[in-house]
């Protein structure tokens, strides 16, 4: 399977009635593995930030997580696994694996939605991800 299938059918399907806006896989170097059509244009400093702040969890509270240009207010996560951010009724999750970021964004969302999304698709296979990807 392709990662651009991956994001395409487990990404962004519809999980408990729910699905993201937007997803992507991204390489810890800064490299798009793939992402949605709709996923913000990340810029590498954007990426170096997450890295760092997992690495050193906290650094991105007094600034806030920029995906894309847009800012969003780091809250509760789970340190050295996932950051998650809150920015009027949206979000964004970025799961940590051994080679990657998982990145869901969700325009509209009851808060935790988008984190709950991403965890389970990343559990949903597996196969395919705890071979390649995950910790």
């Amino acid at each position: 399977m392709s990662w651009q299938a991956y994001v395409d059918d487990h990404l962004m399907c519809e999980i408990e009635g729910n699905h993201l806006s937007s997803a992507a896989i991204i390489g810890h170097d800064g490299s798009i593995w793939a992402q949605s059509s709709s996923f913000p244009s990340v810029k590498p400093e954007e990426i170096t930030a997450i890295i760092n702040d997992f690495n050193e969890p906290g650094s991105l509270a007094p600034t806030g997580l920029y995906l894309g240009g847009t800012k969003y207010m780091v809250i509760q996560g789970e340190a050295g696994a996932v950051i998650r951010g809150k920015k009027g009724p949206g979000g964004v999750t970025v799961k940590k694996t051994t080679m990657s970021l998982i990145i869901g964004v969700v325009f509209n969302c009851s808060l935790g939605s988008d984190t709950i999304l991403v965890i389970k698709v990343v559990q949903r296979c597996p196969g395919v991800v705890s071979q390649v990807v995950c910790a």
